[in-house]
């Protein structure tokens, strides 16, 4: 392991879960600095995003993968201090922001070396800590997987979250029509500032039949599902024939009934993914095309961070209570002194 020239310190301050349940159960330990495996590089941390699968996994909903860090964080954005075996020594002193295998909720983290990012120009650690896990999901669905092209209409769940914010600015970049489903008023002006062409109201709306009206009965290319379980039928119902449903969350439930005849007769492909248990190679590769969405996006203003609030690690509990509250636009950012 190569390090830079100022000493590592022995402990460094982390959140763990003491068991599955409410925000109660986070607490703040003093841990060991990790020293990183081959092909992985060791990131003081500045600032670490907070995701809903963090919430999930601190529920005990979303455990993670055997070879994963057990602890919370799946983002960060820091400054490299080590490098392991195979590893660049010019990556050292680097500022990097990078998808984690869990940890980041941490002063130090490791990761391997092709999860990190170059933090696009002129912005923040806590701007850049928003980024990697949002945007490497959108790019890994919309784009990669669903082959999202200028002239298309996508239709977004959740359009004011993290996710959805990130995935309202990318099709845009990329000419896309964007429609999406909100809570509320104030989170549909949110998402329509933003760039979204139509944001409907699914508490008070029928936003299926909203969103056949809006596109002549034809209904859309792709939709981005974060909810599944009884929206399952409404997204066959307002997919183009041959459109695409991706499902990526279960906030709405792991089961619903489908109308199989629905995907029979309009040939629509239903599909899901989750990308915290794919390859490490998968990973760089989806890394190195987000980097450079972000650098173009972020050099065009076509993008932008949308941090709504941020924490310090000891505040971990009050993120967490955020997030779950529903209320939040955009991310939120644990900010980490060290």
């Amino acid at each position: 392991m190569s390090t830079l020239a100022t000493q590592l310190p022995v402990n460094m301050r982390a959140v763990r879960v003491k068991a599955p349940g409410g925000i109660d159960q986070l607490e703040l330990i003093d841990m060991p600095v990790p020293t990183p495996a081959p092909g992985e590089v060791l990131v003081q941390v500045k600032a670490a995003g907070v995701n809903r699968p963090d919430v999930l996994q601190r529920l005990g909903l979303y455990p993670p993968p055997p070879d994963a860090n057990p602890n919370l964080g799946l983002e960060v954005s820091g400054v490299v201090v080590a490098v392991g075996q195979g590893v660049s020594e010019g990556m050292l002193n680097k500022p990097v922001m990078a998808l984690c295998n869990g940890g980041g909720y941490a002063e130090y983290v490791c990761t391997p070396a092709g999860q990190c990012m170059h933090i696009p120009e002129d912005i923040s650690f806590i701007e850049a800590a928003s980024l990697p896990e949002v945007y490497m999901t959108v790019w890994q669905n919309l784009f990669m997987k669903g082959g999202a092209k200028a002239g298309q209409t996508v239709l977004i769940h959740g359009g004011s979250s993290g996710i959805g914010t990130a995935a309202i600015q990318l099709c845009k970049k990329h000419g896309l029509r964007v429609l999406v489903t909100v809570g509320s008023q104030d989170k549909a002006d949110f998402c329509t500032q933003l760039g979204a062409d139509k944001a409907y109201l699914y508490k008070s709306q029928d936003w299926e039949q909203l969103v056949l009206q809006d596109t002549a009965q034809q209904g859309v290319d792709l939709i981005l599902d974060m909810v599944a379980g009884e929206y399952l039928n409404k997204d066959l119902n307002c997919a183009k024939p041959q459109g695409m449903v991706i499902v990526i969350a279960l906030l709405g439930g792991r089961f619903a009934n489908i109308d199989a005849a629905r995907l029979l007769t309009k040939q629509v492909l239903l599909t899901g993914t989750t990308l915290r248990p794919r390859s490490l190679e998968f990973k760089a590769e989806l890394a190195r095309q987000v980097e450079r969405q972000l650098q173009e996006g972020f050099a065009s203003g076509a993008l932008r961070s949308l941090v709504q609030a941020t924490f310090g690690l000891d505040e971990v509990a009050s993120a967490h209570a955020l997030m779950e509250s529903g209320d939040s636009l955009g991310k939120i950012v644990l900010s980490i002194e060290n």
